[in-house]
């Protein structure tokens, strides 16, 4: 429920007939729910935009009945969540997305957010891969104006394949490959 904050357990024994077991709210890390994803060991990641798209995100940890454990602060703009195929880290898509060009505007860096989750601990690891000092290939859009390359990819989704992630910059018509080792 991305404009509610909130997130639903549904019941979907029955898939013609699911039955809503319990609404988990979020508005107190968020202003916005853009996605969610759960690890083969059970962890629920939510990834919330703040009031402001341009200021830090926020990573909430929830258990499958819906208590919130652990948060995590991530880059501007989380935009999705997805889990390495082993469940040890969180990859975030922090689009860095402007509110505005010119004078007076917020123009944050687009990255991902690297999030080790396993073995859980009180506070959770967090690195943040950016773009600065990235040489884009021909053909890749920059465009946006006044802004440099670190502000004008803004990753969208991610895929993960072992050591590797694919992210999508979807503004720019390019892919990002990050070695994750």
């Amino acid at each position: 429920n991305a404009s509610d904050v909130s997130v639903d357990i549904v019941d979907i024994a029955l898939p013609g007939s699911p039955r809503l077991l319990k609404r988990i709210e979020l508005r107190a890390l968020g202003a916005g729910i853009n996605s969610i994803d759960v690890s083969a060991h059970n962890l629920v990641a939510v990834a919330l935009e703040p009031e402001d798209k341009t200021a830090p995100g926020t990573i909430a940890f929830l258990t499958p009945a819906g208590k919130v454990i652990r948060t995590a602060e991530v880059g501007a703009l989380p935009d999705m969540v997805t889990f390495t195929p082993d469940g040890r880290r969180l990859l975030v898509a922090n689009e860095g997305e402007p509110d505005c060009y010119g004078p007076g505007c917020t123009d944050p860096v687009g990255s991902v957010s690297v999030v080790t989750v396993l073995p859980l601990q009180p506070e959770l690891p967090v690195a943040h891969i950016g773009f600065e000092g990235v040489t884009v290939a021909p053909g890749v859009r920059v465009f946006g104006p006044g802004a440099s390359v670190s502000q004008d990819l803004e990753p969208e989704y991610i895929a993960v394949e072992g050591d590797s992630a694919w992210v999508t910059l979807q503004e720019n018509n390019a892919v990002a490959e990050l070695d994750l080792a």
